[in-house]
């Protein structure tokens, strides 16, 4: 986290955030029991040791490490595309899910009738959290568990005729 402003050659001293205050750190014992609230951050084991900016209370990182603006993948690369729609589609076939109308139906806010945005959100968190139950338990039903073989998903699909056994009934009866 930046602990002042960047200099005139670009230059910005960045803090580590269990110094701050804002997370709790195992490489540093004096940052636990702070706050219950604060994220508890376990860097990653390294045969170095750990980083830099564990080790010391801040670091200086130069314009071109381009902190502020690092990504793993390339914005809009073939890479970023490919894990970016995977999410999105994840994301957006749950809002489906979850907005079934036999089911919780949260798009409907007449399925919540109380009064304030407080009551609303809480009672939304209450049917976001049914519809991960229901979505959980649907995906458990499916695994192989005791050595027995895996339930396959049942489709609700209606049978189809052969298109030469089917006539529409009472079609060619009212024309004649």
């Amino acid at each position: 986290m930046p602990k002042q402003n960047p200099d005139t050659d670009g230059y910005q001293r960045m803090m580590c955030p269990a110094e701050a205050g804002k997370a709790q750190c195992l490489i540093k014992p004096h940052t636990l029991g702070r706050c219950i609230h604060l994220p508890l951050i376990d860097p990653e084991p390294s045969p170095t040791g750990p980083v830099k900016v564990c080790r010391q209370n801040a670091i200086t990182v130069s314009p071109e490490a381009g902190a502020k603006q690092w990504q793993a993948l390339e914005y809009g690369g073939p890479e970023w595309q490919k894990v970016y729609f995977r999410l999105r589609n994840s994301v957006e076939g749950y809002n489906g899910y979850a907005k079934n109308p036999l089911a919780e139906g949260i798009e409907a806010a007449g399925s919540r009738r109380i009064r304030g945005i407080a009551a609303q959100t809480i009672l939304l968190a209450f049917q976001l959290a049914h519809a991960n139950r229901r979505k959980i338990k649907r995906w458990l039903e499916t695994l192989a568990l005791g050595g027995e073989r895996p339930r396959r998903r049942t489709h609700h699909r209606r049978k189809t005729k052969e298109p030469g056994t089917w006539t529409p009934t009472g079609h060619l009866a009212a024309t004649a």
